[in-house]
């Protein structure tokens, strides 16, 4: 294997994804059979790699797939350039052709390549978008018709929708339609938004969506992940490798980032050990600092009061001298608790929350101590 073979910096190529083999059966074989998914869970917990996995058995079967990135879109123009882009990146051969001159015969400005509809919205400002949008959403209806292909859709950060005023409405309006021509599956990173969306009845996406949640990984699949890597490239994880497991604690993306930065400083024939560990930890942890801290700063103040409790090893939330330590009272941490959980940067159950991340976790203690 030539160069460093942990790769942290996005979605994983689906055959590189440590076993979610349970998690990719169960969601392909519900999209497949016809029932719509959500999936939760938190940033960096390889929602995208694990629809990428489905889709490409999708894809072999003979379904029309799609993936579509909505996080941070704002404007219903922007559904539109998203929804064009995934189609654009997705479709191929004799589909593609047909989607291309289905575009150019509705005359909208959305098309398959260069420019599209964000130079539409760049010329015309003030063109209609949402009529477009309803129109690009029955797309699976005319893919189906012409092509007796079944669609298979991913949003992809599917709560930031929210953002946009009748975004979640328009979209609903259109695919709860398409049970028969289409398969959607919706992956979010913020729970209480995912909650507002599907089941708050105000504004329903999709109640019947099967709900799934992803947990942290297997922490002996994460060992046996970076042993054999490390092995396959002629080197030894060693005494470093059982540090770095309990440290990430089945974090997917801080587990690539830490065996990333071992492996570099492991030589070339060489064994890592719990020096090597130290080191790595301690590089990524400064390189991370900057990131940590506008994190953190993203908090309300109760909530980093909690926050540095939890990374502190607080033994109840609720006792007299941890709430006289970070200053807060009672009901601030039940609403703080809920702050942090809703956004997915606490998980665990009720009674033994821990944070996320466990880079910031260990930011926040080091931060307590100096």
């Amino acid at each position: 294997m030539a160069g460093n073979p942990f790769s942290y910096s996005g979605p994983l190529d689906p055959a590189d994804m440590i076993n979610r083999d349970d998690e990719a059966g169960e969601l392909y074989e519900d999209l497949a059979g016809g029932h719509w998914v959500r999936l939760s869970g938190p940033r960096r917990y390889g929602k995208t790699t694990l629809f990428k996995r489905v889709l490409a058995q999708a894809e072999d079967a003979g379904f029309a797939t799609t993936h579509v990135h909505l996080e941070g879109v704002n404007t219903l123009a922007g559904v539109v350039v998203r929804i064009e882009r995934a189609y654009d990146k997705s479709l191929k051969g004799k589909l593609r052709r047909t989607v291309e001159e289905l575009l150019k015969s509705w005359g909208l400005g959305v098309s398959l390549g260069a420019g599209g509809f964000s130079l539409r919205i760049q010329v015309s400002p003030d063109a209609e978008v949402e009529g477009v949008l309803l129109r690009v959403l029955s797309l699976p209806q005319e893919v189906e018709r012409r092509t007796g292909k079944r669609s298979m859709i991913v949003f992809d950060e599917v709560q930031d929708l929210l953002r946009v005023e009748r975004a979640d409405g328009i979209l609903r309006s259109v695919i709860q339609h398409q049970g028969g021509v289409a398969s959607y599956a919706f992956a979010g990173s913020a729970p209480s938004m995912m909650e507002q969306l599907f089941s708050d009845p105000r504004r329903p996406l999709l109640e019947q969506a099967v709900p799934y949640g992803l947990a942290p990984l297997n922490q002996g699949d994460v060992a046996r992940y970076i042993a054999e890597r490390f092995e396959r490239s002629g080197r030894d994880a060693g005494r470093a490798l059982s540090p770095l497991v309990e440290f990430t604690r089945g974090h997917p993306q801080r587990s690539m980032l830490l065996a990333h930065h071992l492996w570099r400083r492991t030589g070339a024939g060489g064994d890592a050990d719990e020096g090597t560990w130290a080191s790595a930890l301690e590089a990524v942890i400064e390189r991370s600092s900057e990131t940590l801290e506008a994190n953190w700063r993203l908090l309300n103040v109760n909530e980093q009061k909690l926050a540095l409790a939890l990374a502190t090893g607080a033994p109840s939330l609720y006792d007299g001298p941890t709430l006289a330590r970070v200053g807060l009272k009672k009901g601030s941490v039940r609403k703080a608790l809920s702050g942090l959980r809703g956004r997915g940067d606490v998980v665990g159950d009720p009674s033994h929350p821990r944070l996320t991340d466990p880079l910031l976790e260990q930011w926040l203690a080091r931060r307590a101590i100096a």
